[in-house]
């Protein structure tokens, strides 16, 4: 027949064509077609459980230099956890402090950077600890002070760090009241929107660190600040990248940047932190968008929801480590003069807010 027509040319056509002819018949078709189609998907639960098998999991000879900073992290935050707790003053953070002390042993062993933070906040930590012990007599039996006084006589070369030391009270600038910051945050909360119409001219590289150095403020899970941004700015590798996003046509290619949101797995111990990644990812990005409109520059969220064979083909693009899986890639760039944005009404609070 003349396909020019719209006759049937196939055998698959011609049968859903008499299938829609009988409707009984055509919705049966159909919800066994959308049930087979759900059953498929479930594949990419497969894929998860391989990567938290492979990845999310912290064995006794770990020797990653990345994966053992986060459990040094994880560690010595329960140690200043400890130190900041109300109540009853009492020795705590045995078994932390004993970890602690082995995983800097491991770190010199491996000739890993002194000067890095983690290590440095690790050493300031249980001179803290030591210290709050020894100021509050904690320790009457010796079960642990003199084996961290003796363990960190090997560290006397490395100065005091008081911008690492737990306890601390943060303050604001005398200029800045709380009755300010309340307003300016309302003022930011409300002005951020999401924008689809860029300027081409590129955000500054001071810009753009500025405001990733405020989204390491966000909390995660024990203080082991999983998240890492990786900023596009290549035509290139922007392009290939919107390529396998499913949400963007009509305005990510005017977009300078696009940032990439990802947590790195091997931070995690193990399967039952299998959220977290997206928790702390949602968390460093939010703080993100918000700090990149402070200084002006708009932003979309563009969702990570793809099957695993475009999240490998944009790790591939990338040259990103298996384990740092992507959360979200973000458009970034200086809106238009007077460009306009979606209203996006939000529910009422109330219909959000519940009381217990």
């Amino acid at each position: 027949m003349n396909a020019s027509l719209g006759a049937p040319t196939s055998l698959k056509s011609r049968l859903k064509q008499a299938m829609q002819a009988r409707p009984a018949i055509w919705g049966r078709y159909w919800r066994a077609k959308q049930e087979l189609k759900r059953l498929a998907m479930l594949r990419y639960f497969l894929h998860d459980i391989r990567h938290t098998y492979r990845f999310m999991f912290w064995p006794w000879a770990q020797r990653e230099a990345w994966a053992l900073s986060a459990e040094l992290l994880f560690q010595y935050h329960k140690l200043e956890k400890g130190l900041v707790m109300p109540g009853t003053p009492r020795l705590f953070g045995l078994e932390p402090a004993a970890s602690v002390m082995n995983l800097l042993d491991r770190w010199v062993r491996a000739n890993l950077p002194r000067q890095d933070q983690v290590f440095l906040g690790a050493i300031e930590t249980l001179r803290c600890y030591l210290a709050r012990i020894n100021e509050r007599q904690l320790d009457p039996r010796q079960v642990i002070a003199p084996q961290l006084a003796q363990f960190l006589q090997r560290f006397d070369d490395v100065p005091a760090q008081a911008h690492l030391s737990t306890p601390y009270q943060p303050a604001l600038p005398a200029e800045v009241s709380e009755d300010l910051l309340g307003t300016t945050f309302d003022a930011l909360a409300n002005v951020r929107r999401s924008v689809r119409d860029f300027k081409p001219d590129p955000v500054s590289s001071d810009v753009l660190a500025h405001a990733v150095s405020l989204a390491q403020l966000s909390p995660s899970a024990c203080n082991r600040q999983p998240c890492a941004v990786i900023l596009v700015d290549d035509p290139k590798k922007r392009k290939q990248l919107l390529d396998l996003q499913n949400g963007n046509k009509g305005f990510g290619h005017l977009a300078p940047h696009i940032a990439v949101i990802t947590a790195d797995e091997r931070g995690f111990f193990d399967a039952s932190e299998r959220h977290e990644p997206y928790i702390d990812g949602g968390l460093f990005a939010m703080s993100l968008i918000l700090a990149l409109r402070a200084h002006g520059v708009g932003s979309c969220c563009l969702n990570w929801c793809v099957p695993p064979a475009l999240d490998k083909a944009a790790h591939e693009v990338l040259g990103l480590h298996p384990a740092r899986r992507i959360i979200m890639l973000i458009a970034v760039g200086y809106p238009q003069e007077n460009g306009v944005v979606a209203r996006s009404p939000r529910r009422s609070t109330s219909d959000i807010l519940t009381h217990i």
